[in-house]
């Protein structure tokens, strides 16, 4: 993505009208969103204006984790005494991990909020990961009934899924995400060069969020990743620069697309619930040991193996996706799996998608289907769970 390149806007028109029918009276209105997803490079630069655009002439809060303070909150800190229009921006450090991303977190946002006055168009930017976009995402949506929110990921996960998405939450009651919103960004901005100073491991899981778009909608996606496995590993996404710039605008615009579609999940059968059925009793049941990104490549290598075994994708596509997914250094299997009781944690996945299953599956590369209860049983899930731990052993 070229700098200042917008990659795609999110919107529709208010429109409101109420109508009568005897003694009812029903108020019906479409509901507004709005973003603005832009690339950009080197954005805590003095001379770079995005950030300070973005914000406007607006009192901000900033909210990092330690890691990004640690690595970038002096250079955030002389951006926003030198960079922004408004005084009285501040800066909150927020300890979070997904074991901890729940109501406290909100309530450590929203109480900063409150203390600095911030009022209903003033903006709460969020500088990291996965985690902390989603505890600001929540805060942000619930003070004052909804501020400005500006996301700033600093993930390979948050890049190219949780930094562009509608979607916030938190965990609730030992349940993953069970409380959240709706509520778009204003504004996602995207720099890929904070990715150069990640972990190897969050690297990969990233990677399996960019697989999933690969294996259910964009197959040259597929093959890019395939192709440049250990470059884009070992570079943290920086080399090759074209193939990685196109890889990571790929992954962002099919997840837009796929949003576009159904914004508000007003249908349940989303396609990009691909390797999120199984992973939520993977993460929860590993302590969260076994991070989102690697949980859903284990789900998708289950939903795969599950769609071989039915007769629905042949064994040339399954060793392609399982193949990709091991040369990605990303996990096929989990030891701490229970069949059974992963199977039973799907009574939770049916209750979010309003009783049904709708488990993605590939019947080909760009080609997602979606099975249902009738199709899998316990039996099937622990014969496949066997079958990926045989071949991982078979990569090790």
């Amino acid at each position: 993505m070229e700098e200042g390149q917008d990659v795609q806007a999110l919107a529709n028109d208010i429109d409101a009208a109420l109508t009568e029918n005897g003694n009812i009276l029903e108020l019906r209105s479409s509901r507004e969103s709005s973003q603005q997803i832009v690339s950009t490079t080197d954005l805590l630069r003095p001379d770079n204006a995005l950030l300070a655009e973005v914000v406007a002439d607006r009192r901000a809060l900033f909210v990092v984790t330690p890691t990004v303070n640690a690595l970038y909150g002096a250079q955030l800190k002389r951006y926003i005494e030198s960079a922004l229009e408004q005084p009285g921006s501040e800066l909150l450090v927020l300890d979070v991990t997904e074991a901890k991303k729940d109501l406290n977190g909100v309530d450590v946002v929203v109480t900063r909020a409150t203390q600095m006055g911030l009022d209903r168009e003033s903006p709460i930017v969020a500088i990291g990961g996965g985690v902390c976009l989603d505890i600001v995402g929540v805060s942000a949506a619930l003070f004052r009934r909804g501020v400005p929110n500006i996301k700033v990921p600093t993930t390979l996960v948050g890049l190219i899924d949780a930094g562009v998405g509608t979607k916030n939450a938190v965990n609730f009651g030992g349940k993953k995400n069970l409380l959240g919103t709706f509520s778009s960004p204003e504004a996602s901005l995207l720099d890929s060069k904070f990715l150069s100073t990640l972990p190897i491991r969050y690297i990969r899981a990233g990677a399996a969020e960019m697989f999933k778009m690969a294996i259910i909608s964009d197959p040259h996606l597929f093959h890019i990743l395939r192709a440049h496995s250990d470059e884009f590993q070992q570079s943290r996404f920086q080399a090759p620069r074209t193939a990685a710039a196109e890889a990571i605008k790929r992954s962002v615009v099919e997840i837009l697309r796929e949003l576009s579609l159904n914004l508000y999940e007003r249908s349940k059968q989303r396609v990009l619930d691909f390797g999120h059925t199984f992973s939520p009793y993977i993460e929860s049941e590993s302590g969260f040991r076994v991070s989102h990104g690697e949980a859903v490549s284990i789900d998708m290598a289950i939903s795969t193996e599950i769609s071989y075994a039915l007769g629905i994708v042949d064994e040339g596509v399954r060793r392609q996706i399982l193949d990709a997914l091991a040369g990605f250094s990303l996990p096929l299997s989990w030891s701490g799996i229970d069949a059974v009781e992963m199977y039973s944690s799907l009574r939770s996945i049916r209750q979010h998608r309003n009783g049904a299953l709708h488990l993605v599956a590939p019947s080909a590369l760009g080609h997602p289907v979606f099975l249902e209860d009738e199709d899998i049983d316990e039996s099937l899930i622990k014969s496949c769970i066997e079958n990926l731990a045989e071949r991982k052993r078979a990569y090790s």
